[in-house]
C-alpha cells in the first residue's frame, strides 16, 4: 500500500523524505517541542496481513523498539520514540547528517585502507555494546552503517530486523538484501551474536574488494551461495590488500558459528592489531597475520637501519648474505628468534606487556600454559618476549577465554576480557525464563538462596528455570543484599542493585587540640552517637584540621569489624596581632587572660592564627572584639570606647616647629606629627626655632576624626 504524503506523525513536523523502503518511508522531521531534527521510519501493516499476524505485528515491533531504545552508545543510533497513528508504526530516531556505506560503495569511493578500518572497528564498538545487551542486530549491511561527517560510523536499525523476521507474511520483503545474512539465519537455525560476526564479515568483503562477497542471478542462489560457497579470498580479488586483512575476513565468514570469532571484540582486537602494523607501531603484532614476503620485507627494512652507517657496498653485501639466511629461516617458520635480536638491536626499546581487565575476579590466567599471578580483576604481566604466545583465562562457570597474541618490541596490549557464563542446564519438561541483572557497582556476585552460583555482574539474558528465586547479591567490603525476583515463561526480567559499602568506625579523640575535626575525600564527617566517625571501609585519605593548626593528611585502612583510633598531634601555626584603642591606654584581656604586655597600643607577637576574643578596659568602661588571626601575617583589630578621642595633624614648611598645645610646650614633639586629643575646643602655638614670629590658632577637634594644621613660616 502506497503511504500517502505525510505533513505531520504525532508531534513530529515531516520536512522531506529520506528514503524508501519495502516496509516504508523514511522521512527527515523535527520535534519542535525540543527543537531537535530526527529521523522517522515508518512501518506499514501490509493489506493482507490477517488480523492474528497484525497483533503479532504490533505487539512484536513495540517490545522489540523499546529494548532498543535503551541502547544508547556514540557507534549506535539512538532511538527517541516509539508510536502509531492509524496504519502507520512508526519510529523516531537519531538524525545523522552523513551518508551510509551503500552509497559510499554505490559511488566508487574509494576509501583509504585506514580509514575503512576506523569504520569498521566504531561498529564493531556499538555490536559489543548491543551484544552485552543481549541485542543482536541480524541486519548488518553496508545500508545499515552511516557515516557522519566528521567520521563517526554509526549503526541503524537495531531490532528491527528482529521484528520483521518473527512474521511470515514480512519475511519476503524484508530480506532484500540476503548477501549478508548468515547461513544460520537462511536456514532457520538458531541465531546469536556470531550472526552479526558473518554480516560484519559481508561488510569487510566489499569494502576492502569493491564486490559483493555473495552474488547471483536472484535471490535464490545468493541464499544457496551463502550456505554452500565459500567467496574468493580478498587479496586475490584486491592484490594491493594486506594478507592479514583478507585472513580475517574469511574467518568471520566461516559457515560453521563455532570457527568464527568467539566474539566482536575479538575480532575488533585482530583489527586494531593490523592498524598497529599499518601505522608501523608493532613490530610483532604484524608477524601474526604476515606472509613470508612481508616477514622479509620488515626484515630487511631493520637489518638496512642496523647497518645505515656502514659504506654501501658492505651493506648490499651483508643484505645479499642475510637474505639468504632470513629466507630459510622464514620458510622454516622459525623467524622469530632472529627477529628479537633485530628489534632489540634497532628499537632499545623495553620488553613487551600484557595488561587484561577481566569481567569476574581471581580468575586463572596463564601465558603459553604458565599461571600468572591473579588478584580481583586487573592483572598485568611484564617482561614478555617478543614474538606469538598463547593467552588462556579460566574461572569456574564460565566459557574458557583463548587467544593468540603476537607481541613487537617494547609493544604494551591493554585487553578486556569478557568471559562467557555457561548456560544453566534447564530440567525437563520445566519452562525456561531468562533476566538480565545490571548492579552498582559491577562485578557483584549472584547466587541463589540455595547457593546456586549465577554469576557476576553485568548478567545479559541468562537463560534459567522458569519459577520464584531469592537472588542474593555480595562483593567484598559491601553489604550483602536479598531480591525477590518471579522469572515466566520465556520473559525477560530485569533486575537492578545498588550495594552500599560496609562500614567502620575511626576515632579522633586522642588527638591534639581536643577542637580537631575529620575530613574524608575533603568534606566534613559527622560524628556518631558513639563519638566516632562511620566511614566506608577499605583505603581511606583523611585529612585532620583544626584552626591554627596544620592539618594532617594521610591514608589509613577502615575495617566493618574493629574501631581505628588516632593519636596525632597537630603543628601550631602563628601570627602577630596588633591592638589600638580610642583614646589609647586601655588594658587588654586575650580569650579571657589580662595581657602583661602593657596598654594599647601594643604587638602581640606567637599567637596561634585562630579565633580570638580581645577585650579592652577603660577607666570604667569594657568593650570585646571577635579577631581571626591569620597564618604568618600581622591582623589588627581597634576597640572604640564611649566619648573617644579625635586627632590633631601638624605639618609646617620648614618642618621642625615646636607645638604648645593649651600654651603648654608638648615635650619631644615637633611638626610634622599626630596628636590625640579630647574633643573641643584647643588653643594650638606653633614656633619655629628659625624664625620669630609664631603661628597661634584656635582648634576646634571632633571624636575620631583628625583635623589637619598646616602653615608656611615666612
Amino acid at each position: 500500500m502506497q503511504e500517502a504524503k505525510i505533513e505531520k506523525l504525532g508531534r513530529y513536523r515531516i520536512l522531506s523524505v529520506l528514503g524508501q523502503g519495502a516496509m516504508g518511508v523514511v522521512y527527515k522531521a523535527s520535534d519542535d517541542r525540543i527543537d531537535r531534527t530526527v529521523a522517522i521510519k515508518t512501518l506499514q501493516i501490509r493489506a493482507d496481513m490477517t488480523e492474528a499476524q497484525i497483533k503479532e505485528f504490533r505487539e512484536r515491533f513495540f517490545h522489540e523498539a523499546q529494548f532498543a531504545g535503551r541502547l544508547s552508545h556514540p557507534n549506535v543510533v539512538t532511538i527517541y520514540d516509539v508510536q502509531e497513528e492509524g496504519d502507520l508504526s512508526y519510529i523516531a530516531m537519531e538524525f545523522v547528517d552523513g551518508t551510509t556505506l551503500e552509497k559510499m560503495l554505490s559511488a566508487k569511493r574509494n576509501l583509504p585502507l585506514d580509514k575503512i578500518i576506523d569504520i569498521l572497528l566504531q561498529v564493531c564498538d556499538g555490536l559489543t555494546y548491543a551484544h552485552r545487551f543481549g541485542v543482536i542486530h541480524r541486519d548488518i549491511k553496508p545500508g545499515n552503517i552511516i557515516v557522519s561527517h566528521d567520521g563517526t560510523a554509526k549503526i541503524m536499525d537495531f531490532g528491527i530486523a528482529k521484528i520483521t523476521t518473527s512474521n511470515r507474511t514480512v519475511i519476503g520483503t524484508i530480506l532484500g538484501t540476503p548477501g549478508y545474512m548468515s547461513p544460520e539465519q537462511i536456514t532457520g537455525k538458531s541465531v546469536d551474536y556470531r550472526s552479526d560476526i558473518f554480516s560484519v564479515g559481508a561488510v569487510m568483503y566489499e569494502l576492502f574488494t569493491g564486490e559483493k562477497a555473495f552474488t547471483g542471478k536472484n535471490m535464490t542462489e545468493i541464499m544457496y551461495k551463502v550456505v554452500n560457497d565459500n567467496p574468493p579470498a580478498p587479496v586475490t580479488v584486491n592484490s594491493t590488500l594486506p594478507a592479514m586483512l583478507s585472513n580475517i575476513v574469511m574467518k568471520a565468514l566461516k559457515k560453521n558459528p563455532d570457527k568464527r570469532y568467539a566474539s566482536i571484540e575479538e575480532l575488533a582486537r585482530h583489527l586494531k592489531n593490523v592498524k598497529e602494523f599499518l601505522n608501523g607501531n608493532a613490530i610483532g603484532t604484524e608477524l601474526a597475520f604476515a606472509e613470508d614476503r612481508t616477514v622479509i620485507a620488515i626484515l630487511r627494512r631493520e637489518t638496512e637501519k642496523l647497518f645505515a652507517n656502514r659504506i654501501f657496498n658492505m651493506i648490499s653485501f651483508a643484505w645479499a648474505c642475510l637474505s639468504t639466511v632470513l629466507l630459510i629461516l622464514v620458510m622454516s617458520d622459525n623467524h622469530y628468534g632472529l627477529f628479537d635480536a633485530v628489534a632489540s638491536l634497532t628499537t632499545g626499546k623495553k620488553p613487551p606487556s600484557l595488561t587484561l581487565k577481566l569481567n569476574v575476579p581471581d580468575a586463572q590466567v596463564a601465558i603459553d600454559g604458565q599461571l600468572v599471578n591473579t588478584q580481583g580483576a586487573v592483572v598485568s604481566v611484564e617482561n614478555l618476549d617478543i614474538g606469538e604466545h598463547v593467552l588462556s583465562v579460566r574461572r569456574e562457570h564460565y566459557e574458557e577465554y583463548a587467544a593468540p597474541l603476537v607481541f613487537g618490541a617494547g609493544e604494551e596490549k591493554k585487553i578486556d576480557v569478557l568471559l562467557q557464563l555457561k548456560a544453566v542446564e534447564i530440567p525437563p519438561n520445566v519452562d525456561t525464563a531468562y533476566f538480565s541483572i545490571q548492579s552498582v557497582p559491577e562485578m557483584v556476585k549472584v547466587e541463589t538462596s540455595y547457593g546456586k552460583f549465577l554469576g557476576y555482574t553485568p548478567i545479559d539474558k541468562l537463560a534459567f528455570p522458569s519459577g520464584r528465586y531469592t537472588l542474593l547479591f555480595s562483593k567484598p567490603d559491601f553489604v550483602n543484599k536479598k531480591r525477590d525476583v518471579a522469572l515466566l515463561k520465556n520473559k525477560t526480567s530485569f533486575v537492578n542493585v545498588s550495594l552500599e559499602k560496609q562500614r567502620g568506625l575511626v576515632s579522633i579523640d586522642k588527638v591534639y587540640p581536643e577542637t580537631a575535626i575529620l575530613l574524608a575525600d575533603g568534606k566534613r564527617q559527622l560524628k556518631t552517637r558513639s563519638g566516632a566517625y562511620s566511614l566506608e571501609v577499605g583505603e581511606q585519605t583523611i585529612t585532620i584540621r583544626a584552626e591554627g593548626y596544620d592539618d594532617i593528611e594521610k591514608t589509613i585502612e577502615v575495617k566493618s569489624d574493629e574501631t581505628l583510633e588516632l593519636a596525632d598531634s597537630l603543628k601550631p601555626v602563628y601570627g602577630t596581632l596588633l591592638i589600638r584603642s580610642n583614646p589609647t591606654g586601655a588594658e587588654i584581656y586575650l580569650d579571657g587572660e589580662k595581657t602583661v604586655s602593657g596598654t594599647t597600643p601594643f604587638y602581640m607577637n606567637h599567637l596561634i592564627a585562630n579565633e580570638h576574643i580581645v577585650k579592652g578596659v577603660f577607666k570604667n568602661e569594657n568593650k570585646s572584639r571577635g579577631v581571626k588571626v591569620e597564618k604568618n601575617d600581622t591582623t589588627e583589630v581597634n576597640i572604640v570606647f564611649s566619648n573617644p578621642n579625635g586627632f590633631v595633624e601638624f605639618v609646617t614648611t620648614p618642618p621642625g616647629a615646636e607645638v604648645y598645645w593649651n600654651t603648654v610646650r608638648v615635650k619631644d614633639m615637633t611638626t610634622p606629627s599626630v596628636m590625640e586629643v579630647k574633643p573641643g575646643f584647643h588653643k594650638l602655638r606653633l614656633a619655629h626655632p628659625q624664625f620669630k614670629k609664631f603661628y597661634e590658632v584656635t582648634v576646634r577637634v571632633k571624636a575620631l576624626n583628625t583635623t589637619k594644621i598646616e602653615y608656611q613660616f615666612e
